[in-house]
């Protein structure tokens, strides 16, 4: 693994970790019925999830099969629902989408994540 890769992969990690901590401030927000306050960090989450998924996506080629593209599309799925929602309804379905839909499918990939590239940073 060359060491821009070991990069990338330390600040995909890195970025994780904060896309969960904005999970938690919407879900505690949808909680609350504050709804328009998660648009802005729902955006933000939808972009660290691009920015990883480019970025991570040339390393994954190299390494062996994983199920890294579905739960990647599962979660792509989820966040579109999610987007989707607050463009039609306001949100009003948010709260059920965050519990049954976006959380399961971001932990999901997020533990795949991580299994996936954590080994290729421990040493």
């Amino acid at each position: 693994m060359k060491k821009e890769e070991i990069i990338v992969i330390k600040t995909s990690l890195e970025l994780l970790e904060t896309m969960e901590e904005g999970l938690v401030y919407i879900k505690g927000k949808l909680n609350e019925l504050k709804t328009e306050e998660t648009i802005n960090v729902l955006l933000d989450l939808t972009n660290a999830f691009a920015s990883i998924e480019q970025s991570i996506n040339p390393i994954l080629l190299k390494l062996e099969k994983n199920d890294m593209p579905i739960k990647t599309d599962v979660l792509r799925d989820a966040l579109d629902v999610m987007i989707k929602e607050y463009e039609n309804t306001k949100g009003q379905r948010a709260v059920e989408i965050m519990q049954f839909t976006l959380e399961p499918a971001f932990k999901n990939w997020k533990r795949e994540v991580e299994e996936t590239l954590r080994p290729y940073i421990v040493s």
